[in-house]
């Protein structure tokens, strides 16, 4: 019984790798969160969702009546489900690299999970993180992290280049650890929506960013959601300041696929596809990953390599990756 066992996971084994895998991805913006109260939630892919619904004032806030879908996707129902269907779908996928934030000790359970494809990351602008400059030294240095994502100065209320975070700006600078930004739309009726009242939109502008830049020119930065939707001043960032990339994560699976195509075909049509990366910004949804990566393969005004540049390699440039590794996530 235990021979046929074994030869069974033999044939299995080899009938899954029949199939070839799709060429390698690397995702910039994943989170490791715990399902909490959105255990189940709806929500609907940018390509079915062409309006967002009204909301009356001057009636309670009902999340339901924001689904304008038929057919939307269910998030995780336990934070198991959510680190084993992610983990899952990233294998699917060939996502090679899996840039992930959180709180953590979350981070560090779904790096032991799958060490060969997250890479932790965590943030310091973060009301709920109290860790010193000197803290994320140790922290960095430990192994503990390798990225500084995602950086949620927006949500907080302040600007990026507001002077708390310059010892961070600095310290990342220093020791060459790349940062990723939120610089893009938040929460629908961010005012009233719960965790969410210090959001502000005009902390969005690409343009905060640039004394920042002008401090630190061998910073490593990019930009989550290329600052949607001022999509014009990212562009004059990017020519201006070399070193800024954009992330074109949640915009691409969240936000209608018209208004992101046209967006993206902007910055493209600016020149810097070499400078967009993608990412996925799963949160609760692991199809999210999947729905994400399709809108760059089904985008019609990009290129086979354009494609390849936004998914993979812009991503390796960005973070520096070897020949070797980049040997390796190639083979197939």
């Amino acid at each position: 019984m235990q021979l046929l066992f074994e030869l069974a996971l033999v044939f299995s084994a080899a009938a899954a790798t029949d199939k070839p895998l799709p060429p390698p991805v690397i995702d910039m913006h994943l989170h490791a969160f715990r399902v909490g109260d959105t255990a189940g939630a709806p929500t609907c892919p940018g390509r079915v969702r062409s309006f967002y619904l009204p909301m009356d004032p001057g009636k309670p806030l009902d999340f339901s009546k924001m689904i304008a879908c038929s057919n939307p996707m269910r998030a995780s129902a336990t934070d198991e489900a959510l680190m084993r269907d992610s983990i899952a779908m990233l294998r699917k996928l060939n996502v090679r690299h899996a840039i992930t934030s959180g709180d953590l000790p979350d981070v560090t359970k779904w790096r032991a999970a799958a060490p060969d494809r997250i890479v932790p990351a965590i943030a310091f602008a973060d009301e709920f993180n109290k860790n010193s400059v000197d803290d994320f030294r140790r922290l960095y240095r430990a192994g503990s992290f390798s990225v500084f994502a995602e950086v949620e100065n927006e949500y907080l209320g302040f600007a990026p280049d507001d002077p708390r975070w310059e010892p961070y700006f600095a310290m990342a600078e220093e020791l060459d650890i790349p940062v990723g930004i939120h610089m893009g739309e938040g929460p629908v009726n961010g005012a009233h929506f719960p965790g969410y009242e210090a959001y502000r939109v005009r902390f969005t502008s690409p343009l905060l960013l640039e004394d920042v830049l002008v401090r630190h020119p061998k910073l490593r930065i990019y930009a989550m959601h290329y600052g949607s939707p001022m999509v014009e001043q990212t562009i004059a960032m990017m020519f201006t300041y070399p070193n800024l990339y954009v992330d074109v994560a949640g915009n691409d699976w969240l936000m209608p696929r018209a208004q992101f195509y046209a967006q993206l075909k902007q910055m493209v049509d600016a020149g810097f596809e070499k400078r967009i990366m993608f990412g996925s910004d799963q949160m609760w949804w692991p199809q999210a990953i999947e729905e994400s990566i399709q809108s760059i393969e089904d985008a019609p005004f990009l290129s086979t390599s354009q494609k390849r540049d936004i998914l993979y390699n812009n991503a390796a440039r960005f973070l520096r990756l070897s020949d070797a590794e980049i040997k390796s996530d190639s083979q197939r």
